[in-house]
């Protein structure tokens, strides 16, 4: 019996009888190497992923398998690495356990497996599922300092990723304002949520997962949320950062946030602009979102493009500016902040523009001019 035949029993040890879908076959186990505690994925629909961590590193190594008769054999292999030098033989499984040997050199260690009774999911592969991830996603270092904005005090809160596999690369900052009132609390639990909290469904595992279920490089994240202006009404913010969770190119992003103290939840800034002043996607926006800018009317555009930063004004950027891919709009105490939503081939374009009041009031709703004067 070959390898790929073994594996496919190895897989197939407790799926109910006669399941044929390839995501009812992988399975999950814990054991020992050894001494050591270790968390194992076998996972043959997906191209034969085999991975393993022992418990205490929380650092992903391949099994790869060879072409070979019974027992199974695999060979580790981590990060951009190839062979390590140690080499898996495993017995067919027996039940619910599975044992075999580690050997590197000289060195042999006993494997001892138990499968856990995890549901492998429809789609995708059971190595990414949190049973298997969400401990490798767990430590970090959270840190606080306290800051002033405008005479209004804050508390920078940061986040910096652990230092194993890569996960260093994972760096989020966000603030929280001193509360007054329990609609400053919903605003903090809003800002806080961007710091991650050691789970798959938080942007750090989403980003990380794959490339962890693989035991590769587990990309990056590089995001803060800045105060721009705090006032006794308004909470506003720039959202910014680079990533890379697989693809062609990293993502880079600016935009921008504006909470209403009054309400405790995100203002919708597009009601600040008469009607026309803004143009609008066709599509309906998701439930809870706003709806997205497409462009600026002629009028807003020139006055907005009047101002672009002198040092920056590359034709091709203008132009990529004039283009509708859409915009984002945000709060200083001098007046409405403007930023393009750029493709990543126009990232290096971006820039934020703020037109004064007075500049801005011909374009201003009754709401957004209540706003110019509440902060003038």
């Amino acid at each position: 019996m070959h390898a790929g035949a073994l594996l496919a029993a190895l897989a197939l040890v407790a799926a109910p009888a006669g399941a044929q879908e390839p995501s009812q076959q992988a399975r999950i186990w814990k054991g020992t190497l050894g001494d050591a505690a270790i968390t194992a994925c076998f996972d043959p629909a997906e191209d034969g992923r085999n991975v393993y961590y022992r418990d205490a590193a929380l650092e992903t190594v391949r099994l790869e398998a060879r072409d070979a008769p019974t027992p199974l054999v695999f060979t580790e292999a981590s990060g951009a690495e190839e062979d390590t030098g140690a080499v898996w033989t495993l017995q067919p499984p027996a039940g619910e356990t599975m044992t075999g040997e580690w050997r590197k050199g000289d060195a042999v260690l006993p494997v001892r497996l138990t499968a856990l009774a995890v549901k492998a999911p429809e789609y995708g592969s059971i190595c990414e599922e949190a049973d298997f991830l969400e401990p490798l996603l767990a430590g970090g270092t959270y840190s606080s300092t306290a800051k002033v904005l405008g005479g209004m005090a804050y508390t920078e809160l940061a986040y910096a990723g652990p230092q194993r596999s890569g996960l260093s690369d994972y760096n989020f900052r966000t603030f929280a304002i001193a509360p007054a009132s329990l609609e400053d609390e919903a605003i903090n639990a809003a800002l806080g949520a961007v710091l991650p909290d050691g789970s798959l469904a938080h942007a750090m595992g989403q980003c990380a997962a794959p490339m962890l279920a693989n035991a590769g490089v587990p990309g990056y994240i590089d995001e803060a949320l800045t105060p721009m202006l705090i006032t006794q009404r308004w909470v506003a913010l720039r959202r910014s950062g680079s990533s890379y969770c697989g693809g062609a190119h990293p993502n880079e992003i600016t935009a921008f946030e504006v909470h209403d103290r009054k309400s405790g939840g995100e203002a919708d800034t597009t009601r600040w602009f008469r009607p026309g002043a803004l143009v609008f996607y066709d599509f309906e926006p998701q439930p809870g979102q706003f709806r997205p800018i497409k462009g600026l009317s002629a009028a807003l555009t020139e006055a907005v493009m009047a101002r672009w930063p002198e040092g920056a004004r590359d034709p091709e950027c203008l132009e990529a500016a004039r283009s509708e891919w859409g915009w984002e709009i945000g709060l200083t105490a001098e007046g409405p902040v403007f930023v393009p939503i750029f493709p990543h081939v126009f990232a290096a374009c971006t820039e934020e523009v703020t037109l004064p009041w007075k500049v801005a009031r011909p374009f201003l709703s009754a709401e957004g001019r209540a706003v110019m004067t509440g902060l003038r």
